[in-house]
């Protein structure tokens, strides 16, 4: 029976001090540290800038990369989401968007965890934080970061292209 978003005590590994990250590409190298993986997810991206929109496999049930193109859209027409088992790497390649983001402890849930695909979603707070994410950087979502990305910047949509490094935790 699937559990009410993160209710179910999480294992101690997933608990972290974390919290969001924005960087530039040029500085990321300096959060390698935090995860064995973030080297690599990097390195991918330096060999692979204009790898074609779709998931792309990079260490077999580890890290992928989702890459996605498209139109952001009113921020009225997302949900903030988050994740158990991986961490979320957004890095934006052209255009360029606003990502909400609160803490997921500060949040209530908006149904069920689906365990298959990963994700919760929440409720929007009264006043999320927002990042802006242009091209060239990076924004880091660990587990307990509640996001909601492609928000548009300004009064009107706008192209973007992006790459989601998914990070599997432990």
């Amino acid at each position: 029976m699937p559990d009410i978003m993160f209710a179910t005590p999480r294992p101690r590994s997933i608990i972290r001090a974390h919290r969001m990250i924005l960087t530039s590409l040029a500085d990321a190298a300096r959060y390698d540290a935090l995860h064995p993986l973030f080297a690599t997810a990097f390195a991918w991206l330096r060999a692979n800038p204009d790898a074609p929109c779709g998931a792309h496999v990079i260490v077999a049930d580890r890290l992928r990369a989702l890459v996605d193109a498209g139109t952001t859209r009113d921020p009225a027409g997302g949900r903030l989401e988050a994740h158990r088992d991986h961490i979320d790497v957004h890095v934006a390649l052209a255009g360029g968007e606003l990502i909400e983001w609160a803490s997921v402890g500060a949040l209530a849930g908006d149904g069920l965890f689906d365990a298959e695909h990963d994700v919760g979603f929440f409720r929007d707070p009264p006043v999320p934080s927002v990042l802006a994410l242009e091209p060239g950087h990076a924004a880091v979502f660990w587990p307990d970061d509640a996001h909601k990305p492609l928000c548009r910047v300004g009064g009107s949509p706008a192209a973007y292209r992006k790459v989601v490094f998914k990070v599997r935790l432990g």
